[in-house]
């Protein structure tokens, strides 16, 4: 009944093209999603709690509805980054991100000892507040520091808690180099996990992280199946190194970025535990428990999605990318703030990443049930549609030697690539839309100011154990925010304030869809439309053209309109010293015809308009 009513409402248009979607893995996306989508002998998302672990590590919700709300700490200046830390956790964060930048190279805090970490967590209860370290190639190196400081404060390494972020391919993958080697990485790593193994059963030594891959383009398939490598290549270090499997599992954490589509982030870190939980029972661990406590994911909103231009729609992604890390079951959150894509997030930006989360928690309450997705045809379809094509990248990744052959030929990258070039073609042709950037931008809005780095540490790099020479080397995975080549156009047409002349044929509304549609689009590239409504004829187009001093005009109408005064508003506007004109909508078999009067180029949904834009900066002379 239904898709004869939907057959009815599409007057004969095709049903695929009009209502089913495809996402860069090729997963199909339904319109609509019955029982008989998901219609099996048995439930095969299980019970929270029980593998495969679709539904959660927990067979009741969160207690109080609470999850790890994780401040990233990341400013250069120790004492300035403790100083925020500090704020942080007073604000309402239950623990830290700390950023460890031990190779002087930025984008941290800045650290040469362990005397230079203790500064930046002076004052923090570390048996209280559970710190997690990101410190790349230096991952082993800032682990010890950690270890040491916790053991001069006097804690007694079972009070603590947290992650050592030992992520050797991830630090790989972000760098197309390990100095030290992986063997040796690898094998630091194991000795962090075997002693957090023994003594401090609330630590986790290692991560295996799909950030990297997810800054650089990759889809959730290729995410999924990049964060499984990299697991299971831990795993097996770790067994190799004398843990049991079981053990080995609780010394690893994953994570994964969280994404503006809030169905996605769901159905991805529900996939991700349940290919993780896939590979621990075929290492013959048991997953099954409701204080099993053996598999976590924690996320990651921010990154690739965050945007310089209308930064306050930042905002807006953080709470869809949270919402989705909490429904999916996410055990700790780190919201970048909105503001950081510029540089150093300020502290507005920082109280509201804490706020998002607390406002959630604590008076929406999205974390007080249990799997609430569960059941959602969409969503269970979805889980295992993502976990399918997350599992057949593992396969790829491990056909290829693992995780580190793959990175080594450049698989990975390429890969990541094409998914990539072609998500920058639908950016392009705002198929994938940007809020305040490709799509409602707003010329001259209001930004917070920027927040001044300090000059840069002197200091030389810590200095990694030398592997005879035995580097590893990839190929980098380069990370690319989506809006740059948008920004890129807005921020070299801010020197000079070019403007586009709104020619709008006639004098009633019927012009106002596409001037909208106009004004919209070269807005996107920093462009200005001017003009004072419709004009009842060509002359009068003409004279508030020149009046105007625009250099180039569009063309604004109904279809009937183009036909019965298209070519002639065209012929006006050339006469009145257009340099260029554009016209808004599709020409049809009108096209030499207005070609002919003057019109230049014809834009419309669909066209390519950071090609579009480009041109026109390039005709105008604006140069970044």
């Amino acid at each position: 009944q239904w898709l004869a009513a939907v057959d009815k409402a599409l007057r004969g248009a095709d049903f695929e093209r009009a209502l089913v979607g495809r996402t860069l893995d090729g997963v199909r996306i339904e319109p609509l999603y019955t029982a008989d989508d998901v219609a099996v002998e048995q439930d095969e998302a299980g019970f929270p709690a029980f593998a495969p672990l679709d539904r959660g590590q927990t067979a009741s919700p969160r207690p109080d509805g609470a999850w790890d709300i994780r401040a990233r700490v990341a400013h250069p200046d120790p004492s300035r980054a403790n100083a925020l830390a500090l704020a942080d956790l007073k604000g309402g964060a239950t623990s830290l991100d700390v950023v460890v930048d031990a190779a002087g190279t930025g984008g941290g805090v800045s650290c040469r000892s362990a005397d230079d970490l203790g500064r930046a967590l002076d004052g923090v209860l570390l048996d209280v507040a559970a710190v997690s370290l990101r410190a790349g190639a230096h991952g082993s190196v800032a682990a010890e520091w950690l270890t040491s400081l916790w053991a001069d404060r006097g804690l007694d390494p079972a009070d603590v808690s947290g992650c050592l972020g030992i992520d050797p391919l991830g630090a790989l993958a972000a760098d197309g180099v390990l100095p030290q080697g992986l063997g040796p990485a690898l094998a630091e790593g194991v000795r962090h996990a075997r002693s957090c193994s023994e003594a401090a059963p609330r630590v986790r030594a290692l991560r295996a992280s799909g950030t990297t891959a997810f800054d650089a383009g990759a889809s959730e398939g290729q995410e999924i199946g990049f964060v499984l490598a990299a697991a299971t290549a831990y795993l097996r270090a770790l067994v190799d190194g004398g843990l049991d499997a079981s053990s080995a599992a609780r010394q690893i954490a994953l994570e994964v970025a969280a994404d503006v589509d809030l169905f996605f982030t769901i159905a991805k870190i529900r996939a991700v535990r349940h290919c993780w939980a896939t590979v621990l029972q075929a290492s013959g661990v048991t997953v099954d428990g409701p204080t099993s406590g053996l598999v976590r994911v924690d996320a990651v909103a921010g990154g690739r999605w965050l945007t310089v231009v209308d930064p306050w729609v930042n905002l807006l992604r953080a709470t869809a990318a949270t919402s989705g890390a909490v429904f999916g079951g996410a055990d700790a959150i780190v919201v970048v703030p909105f503001d950081a894509a510029a540089g150093l997030g300020g502290d507005l930006g920082r109280r509201l990443a804490r706020n998002t989360q607390l406002l959630l928690q604590d008076e929406s309450g999205i974390g007080r049930v249990a799997d609430p997705a569960g059941g959602s045809y969409y969503v269970e379809v979805l889980t295992d549609e993502l976990a399918a094509v997350g599992w057949a990248a593992f396969q790829r990744y491990e056909a290829a030697g693992g995780l580190a052959a793959a990175l080594g030929s450049g698989l990975v990258a390429d890969e990541v690539a094409a998914v990539a070039a072609e998500r920058a073609s639908r950016i392009a042709t705002r198929r994938h839309p940007l809020t305040g950037v490709s799509e409602f931008p707003q010329i001259g809005e209001r930004r917070p100011e920027p927040v001044d780095a300090p000059p840069a540490d002197p200091r030389p790099a810590v200095a990694l154990a030398d592997s005879g020479g035995q580097a590893t080397t990839a190929v980098a995975l380069v990370p690319h925010r989506l809006s740059e080549p948008f920004e890129a156009l807005r921020a070299a047409a801010e020197a000079s304030a070019p403007t586009i002349f709104l020619a709008n044929v006639g004098t009633g509304p019927s012009y106002v869809p596409r001037a909208t549609f106009a004004g919209n689009l070269f807005a996107a590239g920093g462009v200005r439309a001017v003009g004072d409504g419709g004009y009842p004829d060509p002359a009068a187009a003409a004279a508030a053209f020149a009046a105007s001093g625009a250099p180039v005009a569009v063309i604004c109408g109904t279809d009937s309109a183009y036909a019965d005064e298209g070519a002639a508003y065209a012929r006006a506007l050339r006469a009145a010293g257009a340099r260029y004109v554009y016209l808004a909508g599709r020409p049809g078999d009108r096209e030499p015809e207005l070609r002919a009067a003057g019109v230049d180029e014809f834009v419309s949904l669909g066209a390519d308009v950071l090609a579009v834009l480009t041109r026109l900066h390039d005709l105008l002379g604006v140069r970044s």
